[in-house]
C-alpha cells in the first residue's frame, strides 16, 4: 500500500549520535542515495567519483533495491546535480549530510533541491536532512518536516532558533536529555518524546513498551514518463555529455 514519503530532520552536535538515527532510519528504506560529505556512512555502495556513480544507477534505477552513497570532493557544485538525479529518478530516500550548507536564508536553494523539498511526496521521495547547526535553516524547510529530532546542544543561537521554531519549553527538555538520548516532535504531536535507540529500536523513555520501531517502507513504481527521464539524463552523465560531466583526473 503506498505511503507519504517526508521529511525528517536531525539536529545535534559533533558526537552526539545523530549519524546513527541517520543510518538507522535509512534501514527502513529499500532504495537511498546518501550525500555524505563528512565520510559517515558505509551500510551501501560508496562512490566518490561522480561518472561511476552515474553509470551504477543507470543500471539500478528500475530495481527494487538499491543503496548509494555519494561522497563529494566539491559539494557545494555537486549538491544540484545529485538532487537532480534523486528528483528525476524518484521513489527512494535522499539523506543529505550537512544540509544547512545547501538549504539555508542565505543563499538560494539549488532547482531540484527546493523541487524535492516542496513537492517531493508527489515523486516519492523521503527526504532526510542532518545537520549539526539548525540555526538558519529556513522556514521552507521546516514548514514542510513531518518529524524533527534534536540531540543536545550548547549553542546559544541554536537554543534560541529552536525554541523560536518549537516553543520554549524544549530549553528544559534540552537540558534533560542524557547520552545518545534525543527529542523527537511529530508534526501531529503537540509534545516531545524523549527517544533512544537501543538494540536497533527507537525507544520511548517513560513508556513500558519495549520500543517502536519504523517498518520498512514498500515503494510505488514511479511513471514510464519519469523513469525515461531519469534514464536519459543519467545516461547522458555517464557519457560525460551533460552537467553531470566527471571532473578531468
Amino acid at each position: 500500500m503506498p505511503t507519504e514519503k517526508i521529511i525528517k530532520l536531525i539536529f545535534g552536535k559533533r558526537g552526539s549520535g545523530k549519524s546513527f538515527l541517520a543510518a538507522h532510519m535509512l534501514d527502513q528504506h529499500d532504495r537511498f542515495i546518501v550525500f555524505d560529505t563528512l565520510h559517515e556512512y558505509r551500510n551501501g555502495i560508496v562512490f566518490d567519483d561522480r561518472f561511476l556513480l552515474a553509470r551504477f544507477w543507470r543500471e539500478r534505477y528500475r530495481a527494487d533495491k538499491f543503496k548509494l552513497i555519494y561522497r563529494p570532493t566539491q559539494p557545494t557544485e555537486e549538491e544540484a546535480i545529485i538532487s537532480e538525479w534523486a528528483w528525476l529518478c524518484g521513489d527512494l530516500c535522499y539523506l543529505v549530510e550537512e544540509i544547512d550548507n545547501y538549504c539555508t536564508s542565505y543563499k538560494p536553494t539549488s532547482e531540484f533541491f527546493s523541487h524535492i523539498i516542496q513537492r517531493g511526496r508527489h515523486k516519492n521521495i523521503t527526504l532526510i536532512g542532518v545537520t549539526q547547526r539548525p540555526y538558519g535553516i529556513p522556514r521552507i524547510l521546516t514548514s514542510q518536516a513531518k518529524e524533527i529530532c534534536i540531540f543536545r546542544t550548547n549553542e546559544p543561537r541554536d537554543r534560541e532558533y529552536l525554541k523560536a521554531l518549537l516553543g520554549q519549553e524544549i530549553e528544559a527538555a534540552l537540558d534533560s536529555l542524557g547520552q545518545y538520548e534525543f527529542l523527537r516532535w511529530k508534526d501531529e504531536s503537540e509534545k516531545f518524546e524523549i527517544c533512544k535507540i537501543e538494540s536497533g529500536e527507537i525507544v520511548i523513555r517513560g513508556q513500558d513498551e519495549e520500543g517502536c520501531r519504523e517498518g520498512t517502507r514498500g515503494r510505488t513504481l514511479v511513471g514510464d514518463q519519469a523513469a525515461d527521464e531519469s534514464a536519459q539524463v543519467l545516461d547522458q552523465s555517464a557519457d560525460g555529455s551533460s552537467s553531470g560531466e566527471p571532473r578531468d583526473k
